[in-house]
């Protein structure tokens, strides 16, 4: 059992470091700006106000898409950063 609970408070500590990870995306005209944590959670998302009309909806939903991906390519560089190649090989079972 203490193996076990060393374990879940190791799986827990990793999860406080991956959230503590931020990345923030942009569409390319920065109209729309995301911020994700560590574990690609959305934290918050800001939408410029001239977006917000009905006939705006496809450029609102193409900006969420882009700034989202701009945001997911940034956190994944981040969090190569602090990758170093044995956890690396670990991660992927090698």
């Amino acid at each position: 059992i203490g193996k076990m609970a060393d374990t879940v408070k190791q799986a827990k500590q990793q999860q406080d470091k991956m959230k503590a990870i931020q990345a923030f995306g942009e569409s390319r005209d920065h109209l729309v700006k995301i911020h994700l944590n560590g574990l690609q959670e959305l934290v918050n998302i800001t939408i410029d106000e001239s977006l917000l009309s009905p006939q705006k909806a496809k450029d609102l939903k193409n900006d969420i898409m882009a700034a989202y991906k701009d945001a997911q390519q940034k956190l994944q560089k981040e969090l190569m950063k602090g990758m170093d190649m044995e956890q690396m090989k670990k991660l992927l079972g090698m």
